[in-house]
């Protein structure tokens, strides 16, 4: 049973999310291929490029597959055994990267602070987000489940907590496109009953000490365990994991130093393709992206506008320049370029026949922050 979610005001603490993108790289090979939908097939770490895989090692694969017993690390042979007919695609890591960034972009314009995991992964600090948006966290929640499948095409599992280690525990208690939201005063009744081996990062090692060698099989049982034993076994792991399973890992969210790009966007109340009023909009979105570049002490060498159209169709336009900026007239001032090499239908013109735009977007990237640069 996923955790009744609580109204804002009674959450106490950060507003933690965990983002999981469900079986995501199968799940990229079906934006490629609709027809592979409902099917079983899965992508292969493979040397081969060729559509005749012959070995390989299964990475995730689709959950029809999953039902049959297919698992990720699993040899090709075995999986063909369990499935003759699987599906098998070469393993496009960059592909699934272009996919990742694409969410990635879409996931900061929800968040304060965002810190992407892996690929498939990511946590935001939506604290501020949240408390300003006149929604329930669960509201929060499916606004931002909605807009990830209407926009990138992806479901996906979130865990909303005010740790980050629960955040991720709780994507993982229901999956696929679950929302499990664990209010702090129901965090320790939550983690209690689980398994020690949900805590992220407890591995085949760790868990043969806790369970094998110290008797620790549940979350809770760590809770009431003694932290010096723990210590004198695992070291400072140890302190860590007692940490997470009383609720008191209180590790930020922390953008990564390698972080892909910061961007705000949001959907026009009347779609338009109106350039003045696209421009209006686009102009209206550098102040508060500026602020996040120099909030989180970055320096940029790209700007970029995004632009979609009703039909979902994606119109981009980027400018990068020569050596790192931070100042805001270098967003602002390129928006107008910008937005002059799209194909759009001048306000002079009585006749609008350009496909309406419902969303905009504006975006810096090739980010580095400001101590670090070395032009």
């Amino acid at each position: 049973m996923p955790n009744k979610p609580h109204q804002n005001r009674q959450w106490i603490g950060h507003i933690i999310f965990h983002i999981d993108l469900n079986s995501f790289y199968p799940s990229c090979e079906e934006i490629r291929d609709p027809l592979l939908k409902g099917k079983t097939h899965a992508v292969i770490m493979t040397d081969k490029r060729n559509p005749t895989i012959t070995k390989g090692v299964v990475a995730p694969c689709s959950y029809e597959a999953k039902k049959l017993g297919i698992r990720s690390a699993m040899p090709l042979s075995k999986a063909l055994k369990l499935c003759p007919t699987l599906i098998l695609k070469p393993v496009d890591l960059t592909y699934y990267k272009q996919i990742s960034e694409n969410v990635i972009a879409l996931l900061e314009t929800y968040s304060d602070t965002l810190e992407q995991a892996n690929i498939d992964e990511a946590y935001l600090d939506c604290t501020n987000k949240v408390s300003t948006s006149g929604l329930t966290i669960e509201q929060y929640s499916l606004l931002m489940k909605k807009a990830i499948k209407e926009q990138c095409d992806l479901l996906c599992s979130i865990g909303v907590a005010s740790t980050k280690s629960a955040a991720k525990i709780a994507s993982d208690y229901q999956k696929p496109d679950g929302l499990t939201i664990v209010s702090p005063d129901n965090l320790q009744i939550f983690l209690k009953p689980l398994e020690v081996e949900r805590i992220p990062g407890v591995g085949i090692k760790t868990e043969e000490i806790l369970k094998s060698e110290m008797g620790i099989e549940s979350i809770g049982q760590l809770a009431k365990h003694d932290v010096q034993s723990l210590m004198d076994r695992l070291g400072k792991k140890g302190i860590w994991l007692w940490q997470v399973a009383t609720g008191q890992d209180h590790e930020p969210v922390v953008p990564r130093e390698d972080y892909l790009s910061l961007s705000n966007e949001y959907t026009l109340e009347t779609f338009t393709s109106n350039k003045q009023l696209i421009l209006k909009g686009l102009t209206s979105l550098v102040s508060e992206l500026y602020e996040k570049v120099n909030e989180n002490g970055y320096e940029f060498k790209t700007v970029d506008i995004k632009l979609v159209n009703v039909d979902f169709t994606v119109i981009t336009r980027e400018k990068s320049y020569t050596s790192y900026q931070n100042k805001q007239e270098c967003i602002s001032s390129v928006v107008q370029y910008l937005l002059d090499k799209c194909s759009l239908i001048d306000e002079s013109e009585t006749t609008i026949s350009a496909t309406p735009v419902r969303k905009i977007g504006l975006r810096v990237s090739n980010l580095i922050r400001m101590e670090k640069k070395i032009d």
